[in-house]
C-alpha cells in the first residue's frame, strides 16, 4: 500500500490525497499508522527496512542484534516441521530456527543512523540480545540510543542467539 496516494484534482494538477488519520501513539511513540513489521527477515538490513518505510509501514523492528556477531553461527535450513509427539507422521506446525543477525554491530549502528536521518517520522525499533552480563546490556542499549533508535525489543529469554 502507499502511505499517501496521489490523485488528480479538479484543476488537473496532482496533489497528495488527504485520507483518514491512522496515526497512533504507543508509550509516547507517535507512529504515522499502526502497521509494524516484526523482527526477522523483513528487518534484516537498512535496504530492506527502507523499502518497508517507503511502502508506508509505520514502524519496523530490526532483526535482533548483539555486540559480538562473531558468536552467531546461522544454520540452514532455518525452518523445520513440528511433529506431534504422539504421532510423528502428523505435522502440527513449523519451527523457525533462524538466528539473530550475524552482521557486525558497527554496521547496524551506521544503518540505524542513516535510517533515522532519511525517515525521521518513522519508528525504528532495535531488537537486542546479550549474554548474562549487565555491562553488555548497558553498552548495547547506550550505543543503539546514540544511533537514534526509538525503542527496544529486548530478548531476555530467547536462547537462539547464543551458542550452545
Amino acid at each position: 500500500f502507499s502511505a499517501v496516494p496521489l490523485c488528480s484534482s479538479s484543476n488537473g494538477t496532482t496533489s497528495k490525497e488527504e485520507g483518514p488519520d491512522l496515526s497512533v501513539t504507543v508509550n509516547g511513540l507517535k507512529l504515522p499508522n499502526p502497521f509494524v513489521i516484526g523482527s526477522g527477515p523483513p528487518g534484516t538490513n537498512a535496504h530492506v527496512i527502507a523499502k518497508a518505510f517507503d511502502e508506508g509501514w509505520g514502524a519496523v523492528i530490526a532483526k535482533t542484534v548483539n555486540l559480538n556477531s562473531k558468536r552467531i553461527v546461522n544454520v540452514a535450513p532455518r525452518y523445520a516441521k513440528l511433529r506431534a509427539s504422539s504421532d510423528f507422521s502428523e505435522i502440527i506446525g513449523w519451527e523457525n530456527i533462524e538466528l539473530i543477525s550475524d552482521r557486525p554491530f558497527s554496521l547496524w549502528l551506521k544503518e540505524f543512523r542513516e535510517l533515522k536521518q532519511k525517515y525521521p517520522d518513522r519508528v525504528l525499533i532495535a531488537s537486542i540480545m546479550e549474554e548474562y552480563n549487565k555491562q553488555s546490556w548497558v553498552d548495547i542499549i547506550g550505543q543503539c540510543e546514540e544511533a537514534g533508535v526509538d525503542a527496544f525489543e529486548i530478548n531476555f529469554s530467547c536462547p537462539h542467539g547464543m551458542p550452545e
